[in-house]
């Protein structure tokens, strides 16, 4: 049933005028208890239509903060996430808030959120790529949703980077070096030989068609973002009689495991294979030689989620944004000149 000004106003027992005024956030001397009453029953009844003022006279200390991740069990062990969960903890201190609620993807009913949680006073961060059915689901349960680190794919808030584009900078510095017969191991499935759905893959074949290079789908490997992962990938491709001169990895945790699998084999980075790699984690400098990565701000993907999800409580924004941070190349030791190909 539809509920109009006057269900509303006779649940607070004022005129539809004065229902009408507060909710278009007219200027009026009306005493703030019967202000809040109307936002509150309007709420309860599901009057949509004039939400957006509503939103904008709350305060995002009214909200209730929760957090959604693919693997909430390792949200502190993996070192890419904690970074970024940590940026999002220290703005929400800024703003006098916490997290209330940390979920796994896997621990929501069919994508619905426990019923204690889901609602208007609730926000959430999403942090990294979760199923986009997942995320159209929680869009519909709560007033303000932020995915952080996220590939963009629908109508939501994003803070993210740009991973073609960081990729194909990092493949284009191994081209740069001579590198024509360059692997990859990323963190997604293969189906026919390829990596399907990872943006760090799409950059680096991009990369490579550009300069006309064939792909060889033997040195396109799936390390599941882990570091045994990253090893049992490396090993696979040095299997093979013909070895790559260098190799991109989708993540520096990936890249510790393939080290360990090239130095078994008796092999010199960079002298036999070059590597970069994707993250800049805080042991990455320290590895030997030091390893070349994209630097991903991962701290300030979570403050800058923080300080858009209270722009979106507290302003009339209408359209969903999408914030992308710069990436940077940094070049240390474990990149070398192919000077077969120069």
């Amino acid at each position: 049933m539809k509920v109009t000004l006057k269900d509303i106003a006779e649940r607070v027992n004022v005129s539809v005028s004065t229902v009408s005024r507060v909710l278009n956030n007219t200027p009026t001397s009306i005493d703030e208890e019967i202000r809040n009453d109307i936002f509150n029953i309007s709420r309860e009844l599901g009057y949509k239509k004039h939400m957006k003022h509503m939103e904008k006279n709350r305060n995002i200390s009214e909200m209730q903060v929760g957090l959604i991740l693919n693997n909430s069990k390792n949200k502190y062990k993996d070192p890419y996430f904690s970074e970024i969960i940590y940026g999002i903890e220290q703005e929400l201190m800024n703003q006098g808030l916490n997290i209330r609620f940390t979920l796994d993807e896997q621990e929501l009913e069919g994508s619905m959120l426990p019923s204690k949680f889901a609602g208007d006073d609730t926000a959430i961060i999403v942090v990294g790529p979760i199923n986009n059915s997942s995320l159209q689901a929680l869009k519909e349960q709560v007033s303000v949703i932020i995915s952080v680190g996220g590939i963009p794919s629908i109508s939501i808030d994003y803070v993210t980077i740009d991973f073609i584009e960081s990729a194909m900078m990092a493949v284009n510095h191994l081209l740069n070096l001579g590198h024509r017969n360059i692997a990859f191991i990323g963190g997604n499935e293969l189906s026919e030989g390829v990596i399907t759905g990872e943006s760090r893959y799409q950059g680096y074949e991009q990369a490579l068609r550009n300069s006309n290079i064939p792909l060889k789908r033997e040195w396109i490997k799936n390390g599941s973002f882990t570091v045994n992962g990253g090893y049992q990938a490396m090993k696979e491709i040095l299997s093979f009689g013909h070895l790559p001169t260098a190799i991109f990895i989708a993540s520096d945790r990936m890249s510790y495991g393939a080290y360990k699998a090239i130095q078994e084999k008796g092999l010199t980075i960079p002298k036999d294979i070059s590597i970069i790699s994707f993250d800049d984690l805080e042991m990455s400098p320290f590895l030997n030689p030091p390893l070349t990565t994209v630097r991903v701000h991962k701290e300030e993907l979570g403050r800058i989620s923080v300080k858009l999800l209270s722009q979106r409580i507290m302003s009339e924004i209408t359209l969903p944004l999408t914030t992308y941070l710069p990436t940077e190349l940094i070049v240390r030791k474990s990149c070398g000149n192919n000077k077969n190909n120069k």
